[in-house]
């Protein structure tokens, strides 16, 4: 017997914050411009590491988006004094799709998807390929295979037999890790996971409409990885319980342009 389909309930699922340490392991020029002040490290498991300097300079990849708009939206991570914390908008947020288990014409769904949120927020989204990482909210925040910095964002798929998080009218779960800089005390999102159920958007997106729908599924969890938190205004996208939305509300563009306006980690 199948299971009714219900993609009227989208679940944030944000991963905690860090544990940050400060580390004078592997020192190089830029810590010297620093002196005083040890690098931050994070620890994972029994291990401490290092905490990545940013790639390339702190200059912005794409202009500031202004809203134009005004309605309800809200962060997942908001701290007292530095805001909200977002990603770097001078370094690319790059993505990975870990393909077990797609359903068939998926890809150019997840493209979208990631289209509509970059152009929304002015974080420039970049495809980097196939993982065998599988998508998962207990993963390392730097793994070598993806070379020094943080991990990318991985986007993939499981089922409700599979992931607990996924049952009932769960279609999604995205969220990212809020860890400090390589110095001080603001805060940056890092190495984000999307877990998208293949099951219902498989069924979706063989209905009629049902790709948009599927695709806006995917927006909203892209929102939650760029920092974003539910809202109960059923006009956006980012409300709890939106089934028939297939675009980003007066609000949820507001709150994009938010996330896209963070601070740039400058060295």
């Amino acid at each position: 017997m199948s299971r009714a389909l219900n993609v009227s309930v989208l679940i944030a699922c944000a991963v905690a914050g860090a544990v940050v340490m400060a580390s004078w392991q592997g020192i190089v020029i830029e810590d010297l411009k620093h002196f005083g002040t040890p690098r931050n490290s994070v620890i994972e498991g029994d291990t401490e590491r290092t905490i990545p300097l940013p790639d390339g300079p702190a200059m912005r990849r794409s202009a500031v988006i202004v809203p134009e708009t005004s309605g309800s939206f809200a962060f997942l991570f908001d701290d007292v004094s530095e805001g909200p914390v977002r990603y770097d908008p001078c370094r690319p947020v790059k993505w990975v799709l870990s393909p077990a288990g797609m359903p068939r014409g998926a890809l150019p769904m997840l493209h979208n998807a990631a289209d509509a949120v970059a152009a929304a927020s002015g974080i420039d989204l970049v495809y980097e390929g196939t993982t065998n990482e599988p998508a998962s909210f207990e993963r390392e925040l730097l793994q070598p295979q993806y070379g020094e910095g943080f991990a990318p964002v991985v986007v993939g798929w499981s089922t409700e037999s599979q992931n607990p998080d996924l049952a009932g009218a769960v279609s999604g779960v995205g969220g990212s890790s809020a860890v400090n800089g390589a110095y001080g005390e603001q805060r940056y999102l890092r190495a984000g996971v999307m877990v998208l159920d293949s099951e219902d958007l498989r069924q979706l997106a063989v209905a009629p409409g049902g790709e948009a729908r599927a695709t806006a599924i995917i927006m909203h969890e892209w929102g939650h990885v760029l920092g974003l938190a539910h809202v109960q205004d059923p006009n956006e996208l980012m409300n709890a319980s939106s089934s028939t939305l297939t675009t980003w509300g007066p609000g949820d563009l507001a709150g994009l342009a938010i996330a896209g306006a963070g601070p740039c980690e400058d060295v």
